[in-house]
């Protein structure tokens, strides 16, 4: 029997993936985070919300940038949905909905996005949290949550 289920796992390998992945990055030198969030499905998901109105605390994709000092003291805090401060506007809109078999890339400034002396960050805290919901089946959720600590 044993020999069979090993026989059974080695022929007929079961990969589990996930339907979206996220990955989360930072470039150094020009101070901008990169997530991208893509769709392994071909199913067409829609980031939360579907606009501001529609909002429900804990049940949005958006990002929250906490930038520390040295001492670990709060400095400045900025939150947002994940698909605002795009350079141009349709990659706003195309930033809402993740299309089949498709990644959306959302491309942040940290250095644009804090008010005050640049000088004076030492770490920015990040927490990520994406929320789709399948346009053909509402009940169809994903949801993931990331927390990061980048030195500035």
């Amino acid at each position: 029997m044993k020999a069979f289920l090993f026989t059974v796992f080695v022929l007929f390998p079961f990969v589990a993936f996930s339907q979206i992945e996220t990955h989360l990055s930072f470039n150094r030198t020009d101070r901008t985070l990169v997530l991208v969030v893509k769709n392994n499905t071909d199913k067409l998901f829609r980031l939360s919300p579907l606009g501001r109105d529609n909002y429900k605390p804990g049940t949005a994709s958006f990002i929250i940038l906490r930038y520390k000092d040295l001492n670990n003291k709060l400095l400045f805090k900025r939150s947002f949905f994940v698909f605002n401060h795009q350079h141009n506007a349709s990659l706003y809109v195309n930033g809402m909905f993740l299309t089949r078999y498709d990644e959306n890339k959302y491309v942040y400034d940290l250095k644009r996005l804090y008010k005050g002396n640049l000088n004076d960050i030492c770490s920015v805290d990040i927490h990520v949290q994406i929320e789709a919901v399948s346009l053909k089946d509402k009940k169809d959720v994903y949801k993931e949550k990331m927390d990061r600590i980048l030195r500035w």
